[in-house]
């Protein structure tokens, strides 16, 4: 069922849509979702709405099991220009695959007086 009403108070949460992230193998172009997200974000803006710009920055502390490190050159963690980060967006820097672990993104929403959240990204069924 599409949705056709959001919440009053509902916030954008972009995950991993950061360089490193989208410069790697896609089983889809993400191209469509970058352009996508992007004119969410201004669109959450203009409406005075939260706009929560997640990135990741490696694994936790401590972790040895991880097959595949992240690559972290130069830019790694750097946001695509899509989503025209503002000063008035919240950043999470995060270290595992969820946005909620380990940092203090439901705290955060809950001090917005969020109720419903617009989850975007590349990976969202991993992030």
């Amino acid at each position: 069922m599409p949705v056709t009403q959001l919440d009053t108070r509902t916030a954008l949460v972009a995950v991993d849509l950061q360089k490193g992230i989208i410069s790697n193998p896609m089983a889809h172009p993400v191209e469509g979702v970058l352009k996508n997200v992007g004119e969410l974000a201004a669109a959450f803006r203009r409406h005075g709405l939260p706009v929560v710009l997640v990135t990741v920055a490696g694994a936790p502390p401590g972790r040895v099991e991880e097959k595949r490190p992240l690559k972290q050159e130069a830019g790694w963690d750097e946001l695509v220009p899509e989503l025209n980060p503002q000063p008035s967006d919240h950043r999470v820097v995060k270290r595992s695959w969820g946005e909620f672990s380990g940092t203090e993104l439901k705290e955060w929403l809950d001090s917005q007086g969020v109720t419903q959240i617009v989850l975007a990204g590349v990976s969202t069924s991993i992030g």
